[in-house]
């Protein structure tokens, strides 16, 4: 035992000590019920109770991310059936949702929105995990939304799994909140971490103006050591073992929001976020030589990066007797700025002139430019009718550029006289235009029905431009442009039994644009290229890909709602996939290669059998699979779609009924499953699949005494049996070797003390 764990087992042994046996700190009044039958969702563009609303779809209120410990997006993905994050590192991840699974093609597999902005990245090179999706700080959100199944009516291309929502607190007109947040903790095999948020809410004009302004800060030490390559077996740790914690994290963020209400229904609210996170390191470790359980990475350079995301929106809503009418604009930016280590790549790929390694850096950067316009009509008809609906446009600009230059020295060490090893540059842009509408019509006071079609147009190109050595010496640029349209359709049929019994059926279908392919140039991978029998046409740009999704699922309450439970099974087909081909000469293309069958079941139990207790459990079962072979991989038919655990599953518990200090006081016990994925399709690889893994939160804390202005604490301990375990086998962006890879890992059991105050 540490003197970090000691020290923690004296506190709460000291703390226990004064909880009063019994005290009976009672929840309020009303709290007897599921809090999911209170929970307010804006899913499907109107506000509706979760349980009233006949789709498949979780929401996390911003109780529940506190009490969690929720950071992250793959934080979320834990206790939320259906959804999957392959998380590189912070601000790399990738969304999975219902077993539709693709690290190549045109935009993301999952929808993921800040309120109404799209903030998926939509680009050709986006998807890879060191380039992959915000993670926002969990900074004054009100909620998230998780909506399972093709969103492909109202939200769009980019939603064929389902879409993600964060919800932001708005400000309020009439009184003035301040709300600031602090912990500390320690990381087992790392050091000390802190984290503090503060939020104020100020009206500036009494029920006419208000403001809203959150700051964040977030400090996390590294826990992989960084040591030097052994030069004389790459894959073995060196005999020189000094080394560096090398994955640092530091995040730093503002959101503020101004809120102007105006006569006549019409009100206008402006909101801008500034995040930047700065790493010191991937955190990845390089196996081998590390391992899981030996997280080490060998690397003569370092790796730094740094991502910066903005984003300016404002919406104009104007509300008349029965129906509503929107205008979202919305700016989003974003920049990735990485280092990676080529030494052993270079090495690989230019030995014999070189006989040794040689320290070689390659560097990226990758921007995302988005502008966002939505205009919708929301109706509040006296009847069995209503509508949703309206236009859309967003326009991407996405340049990227990268480099490895020659190290000085080098030339002068081998006898060579290169100029460069590879220089690219690649201009990529997209404009989707699309009109859309869902219309709802009540037969009965127990049927409904639902109807959405989504009409859309989306234009994609590019310019690219390469040189150096890798590309055999010249330089070389090619230009390539993909139009697509469609028409994605939805059907929804729900029967609400009784007040507490809703049950529902759906089809619909979710769809990606196509794109224009990334060029492996001839001097390279000419011939590997040959060798997959592709036509021209394949070679210049990808087809769309589809997905129609069939399910049906319940929404159901017991035993006064003390007891609630929402089930959900399905099938989803998708038609030809957007696959990634790794070459072995360092580059990769994107083709279009048969179809797979995703089928599952989700289950989200909620059980307060007293108001002291509350228990909840989500469970998740996926089963996708290939339905054909896939050329020039060794993909084969039956095989499991990558990143894709069959088994998942969060138990959660917690308590209210005593006091600490004469203070109400909860404990709460949050336990998640992950089970084993694939990370390729190639079985002959040491890479081919990770482990499953647990991890077990555990909080003790009190509440402010009337749950509203006070303080409040909590101490916690994340990973509590400081498991180990795999999530995520990213692509570098030089090349990967066969035998080393980066794997990302989980962090260790971190123990820490959160303070709360509000007023």
């Amino acid at each position: 035992m540490t003197a970090l764990q000691k020290m923690f087992a004296c506190c709460t042994c000291s703390v226990m000590s004064l909880i009063s046996p019994l005290s009976m700190a009672q929840t309020p009044a009303g709290k007897s019920e599921a809090a999911d039958n209170t929970v307010v969702i804006s899913a499907q563009k109107r506000e509706e109770t979760l349980q009233r609303s006949a789709i498949s779809v979780s929401a996390i209120t911003a109780e529940q991310l506190q009490n969690s410990g929720i950071q992250t997006v793959s934080d979320v993905a834990r206790l939320v059936p259906g959804l999957n994050v392959v998380s590189s590192g912070p601000g790399q991840n990738i969304l999975i949702m219902r077993g539709i699974a693709s690290s190549a093609g045109s935009a993301g597999t999952v929808g993921y929105y800040l309120d109404n902005t799209p903030v998926a990245a939509a680009s050709n090179a986006s998807l890879l995990s060191l380039r992959g999706v915000l993670d926002p700080a969990m900074l004054d959100i009100q909620r998230v939304e998780v909506l399972r199944g093709p969103q492909g009516s109202l939200y769009g291309s980019s939603s064929m799994g389902g879409t993600v929502r964060y919800i932001s607190k708005m400000p309020l007109p009439n009184r003035s909140e301040w709300d600031y947040r602090q912990s500390v903790s320690h990381t087992e095999s790392g050091g000390w971490n802190t984290q503090l948020s503060a939020v104020t809410n100020l009206p500036l004009i009494e029920d006419t103006l208000a403001a809203r302004v959150a700051l964040f800060y977030r400090w996390q030490d590294g826990f992989i050591r960084r040591v030097t390559i052994n030069p004389d077996n790459l894959l073995a740790l060196p005999d020189n073992m000094q080394s560096s914690k090398a994955n640092t994290e530091k995040t730093t963020g503002i959101k503020s929001s101004l809120r102007w209400w105006l006569p006549d229904g019409l009100s206008i609210t402006a909101t801008a976020l500034h995040q930047r996170t700065v790493t010191g390191a991937p955190f990845q470790v390089d196996a081998p030589p590390g391992s899981i359980s030996n997280p080490v990475q060998t690397r003569l350079v370092a790796e730094p990066g740094t991502q910066i995301s903005a984003i300016a929106s404002i919406d104009i809503r104007k509300q008349f007797e029965q129906f509503e009418l929107l205008s979202s604009t919305s700016y989003y930016y974003r920049s990735v700025t990485i280092d990676e280590d080529a030494s052993r790549v270079i090495n690989a790929f230019f030995s014999p002139p070189q006989t040794r390694i040689y320290p070689v850096v390659m560097t990226g950067n990758y921007t995302n430019r988005e502008f966002t316009q939505e205009f919708r009509f929301t109706s509040d008809w006296q009847g069995p009718w209503q509508f949703v609906g309206g236009a859309y446009y967003h326009h991407v600009n996405a340049p990227l550029a990268s480099q490895i230059p020659v190290t000085d020295g080098y030339n002068a060490a081998f006898g060579t006289a290169y100029q460069s090893f590879f220089k690219g540059s690649r201009l990529a842009t997209t404009a989707e235009t699309a009109l859309f509408g869902e219309a709802s019509y009540q037969f009965s006071n127990n049927w409904s029905a639902r109807a959405g079609l989504r009409a859309f147009r989306i234009h994609q190109s590019f310019a690219q431009q390469v040189d150096g050595e890798f590309v055999g010496g010249k330089p070389s640029g090619v230009t390539g442009d993909a139009a697509d349209h469609g028409i994605n359709p939805k059907l929804n049929l729900s029967w609400q039994a009784t007040p507490d019994q809703l049950w529902f059926v759906t089809a619909s279908k979710g769809y990606r644009a196509g794109g224009p392919n990334n060029p492996a140039p001839e001097a390279t991978c000419g011939n590997e290229v040959r060798s997959l029998n592709l036509n021209n046409d394949a070679l210049r740009k990808f087809s769309p890909d589809s997905v129609w999704n069939y399910e049906i699922g319940s929404k159901t309450s017991w035993d006064q709602r003390r007891f609630t439970l929402n089930a959900t099974a399905y099938q989803m087909n998708w038609q030809d996939i957007q696959q990634q081909i790794v070459l072995q000469c360092g580059f990769n293309l994107t083709a279009n290669f048969g179809s797979a069958t995703s089928k599952g079941l989700e289950l989200e139990l909620a059980y307060r059998p007293a108001p002291q207790w509350q228990w909840n459990l989500t469970l998740n079962h996926t089963r996708a699979r290939l339905n054909n072979d896939v050329p020039g991989t060794p993909a084969k038919r039956g095989d499991r779609i990558p990143d894709v655990p069959e088994w998942t599953m969060a138990l959660g518990a917690e308590y209210r009924g005593f006091s600490v200090w004469q203070r109400p006081a909860f404990v709460r016990l949050d336990h998640s499953y992950t089970g084993s994925a694939n990370f390729l399709y190639d079985r002959n690889s040491p890479f081919y699949q990770r482990g499953s893994y647990q991890l077990t939160r555990l909080m003790l804390g009190l509440q402010e005494p009337d749950r509203g202005k006070g303080w409040s604490a909590q101490v916690f301990v994340d990973n509590l049996f400081n498991r180990q375990g795999a999530t995520g086998l990213p692509v570098a962006i030089s090349a990967d070797l066969p035998d080393t890879r980066r794997i990302a890992v989980i962090r260790p059991r971190t123990i820490g003390i959160s303070l709360h105050w509000r007023g």
